[in-house]
């Protein structure tokens, strides 16, 4: 009887319905995050970026004169602030200047973006270039998204605050669908689709390197090392000169970027930083606490859930998969090229929306590093020698790690700031509701053309996924930052709450 009962377990766990499995928990678990972000509203930089497009709008511009607006704040931001222009022109376009109601809409992208690029980055990887069955794919990318969101070390910075969001999120976003149309053209080589590839690589590389500084060297070094593999493998001219032009598209947004003069008053306001060398050092040393302290037991359990695909895939390759410990070595060099860019502007890692961006590359990484170790295991002799039913997993194994999984899930101490809990938090405590409510109040009262000097009923409710304690807010002081922001944004003459600091 036990034994019949481990065979009809070991028909359910078939890669089919694990696949579908995996699609329908990781959607509800993002319906707590869906829901919360129809109370989400803009903040901070989100009003001076956007100024000139809301402008725009409201004295009934064309699409033109909206896309004029964009770049005139790009070019002033260019010469007084900083030089990542592809950033400030997406900064500029902040979906509140079309409309207070269309901000909800900043999570949707920024995770919609996150789950796309992710899904379209492995598939290129894992089933076109190292043959892993579709279903296998469909699992691994509802895991990985299930923690770049939930696990996201700032959700609201990284996912809900547009102008930092769209920074960082949307960025690494946009490299890793970079990367995916030059893995395609090389694997294609020639015909429309490689040429439409080529095509799609050649802008957004350019578009890449006037992102942020991170991502834009990460992936400078990308495609340099996509260049230097045509140049071994001997690949045809065509390939070898269009994969170094993405590499010149891209290095040369990004030297457009560092010449801004904009960055030397940015940077003015540090005083010290280290130098280039020693930026090096230190990020490899951040790298390596960065990956020490977010290898947490749920992440292990969820790789190790995986192994056994890799390790079914990974043996079916001609490739030996030699020197093992450069993978991780590999992986902190790797992270380490992302942190070198902040620690030597400011002497730091960066802030919460950084912190995103690392974790994204970090788990990417991760599963990397544990699929070129499965590989090398795989192509041991011993490993091939061993007998068949030694290889089998069975269901059990993975009804197990499944279980310990969800176990550490809940049990980790972060389990209360999950991204999926703290939205399900708020919801039911209703102070999403009553923070939205409040926010509604105050805007109805910014949008009312009668009103020049505006006093408003302060804000009390703070979600933390949508307005944090960190985050500074409307004070009774017209002459704050925040009130000089929102008053330009509304045109006021003068913006204050009316009792206490909320």
């Amino acid at each position: 009887m036990a034994k019949a009962f481990w065979n009809r377990l070991d028909r359910l766990f078939t890669q089919r319905k694990v696949a579908v499995g995996s699609v329908v928990l990781l959607g509800l678990s993002l319906l707590p995050i869906a829901w919360i972000s129809l109370y989400n509203h803009p903040c901070s930089d989100d009003y001076s970026y956007s100024l000139y497009v809301a402008q725009a709008v409201r004295e009934g511009g064309s699409l033109w004169d909206v896309l004029a607006a964009a770049a005139r704040k790009t070019a002033e931001i260019y010469t007084s602030w900083q030089g990542t222009f592809s950033a400030v022109f997406l900064m500029a376009l902040q979906p509140a200047a079309f409309g207070e109601d269309l901000y909800v809409l900043t999570p949707f992208l920024m995770i919609g973006s996150l789950v796309f690029s992710t899904f379209f980055f492995l598939k290129e990887i894992f089933v076109r270039w190292l043959s892993l069955e579709e279903a296998g794919w469909v699992s691994l990318s509802c895991a990985l998204c299930f923690f770049l969101i939930h696990f996201a070390p700032n959700a609201f910075e990284g996912f809900f605050w547009y102008n930092g969001s769209i920074f960082y999120t949307f960025f690494h976003s946009l490299m890793l669908c970079t990367l995916t149309f030059v893995c395609k053209f090389l694997r294609l080589g020639k015909g429309p689709q490689a040429g439409l590839c080529a095509a799609a690589a050649s802008i957004l590389a350019f578009f890449l390197g006037g992102g942020n500084y991170p991502t834009a060297l990460l992936s400078c070094l990308l495609l340099l090392a996509c260049f230097l593999w045509t140049l071994w493998k001997r690949r045809p001219l065509v390939q070898r000169a269009l994969t170094l032009l993405f590499f010149l598209l891209e290095l040369a947004a990004f030297l457009i970027s560092m010449v801004a003069p904009g960055n030397s008053v940015r940077q003015a306001q540090f005083t010290s930083h280290p130098g280039a060398l020693e930026s090096i050092v230190l990020a490899l040393g951040a790298s390596v606490r960065f990956i020490t302290d977010q290898t947490t037991l749920p992440l292990l359990l969820m790789l190790l859930f995986f192994t056994p695909l890799f390790c079914k895939c990974a043996k079916k390759l001609s490739f030996r998969f030699p020197l093992p410990g450069l993978a991780p070595v590999a992986a902190v060099c790797l992270l380490g090229v992302l942190m070198t860019p902040p620690i030597y502007a400011m002497t730091n890692t960066g802030a919460g929306r950084t912190q995103d961006l690392y974790y994204d590359a970090f788990c990417l990484l991760a599963a990397g590093v544990v699929f070129y170790l499965c590989g090398w295991l795989t192509h041991l002799p011993a490993a091939k020698h061993a007998p068949q039913k030694a290889r089998e997993i069975s269901a059990a194994f993975f009804l197990s790690v499944a279980l310990f999984f969800v176990l550490s899930v809940c049990c980790t101490e972060r389990f209360v700031d999950l991204t999926g809990v703290s939205a399900l938090r708020s919801l039911i405590s209703r102070e999403a509701q009553a923070y939205d409510a409040q926010v509604d109040a105050q805007v109805a009262l910014l949008e009312d053309p009668s009103l020049t000097d505006v006093v408003l009923e302060p804000v009390t409710y703070r979600p933390d996924l949508l307005m944090p304690e960190a985050v500074p807010m409307l004070s009774e002081d017209p002459e704050n930052q925040v009130n000089q922001r929102v008053a330009t944004f509304y045109e006021k003459d003068s913006v204050r709450v009316s009792a206490g600091n909320p």
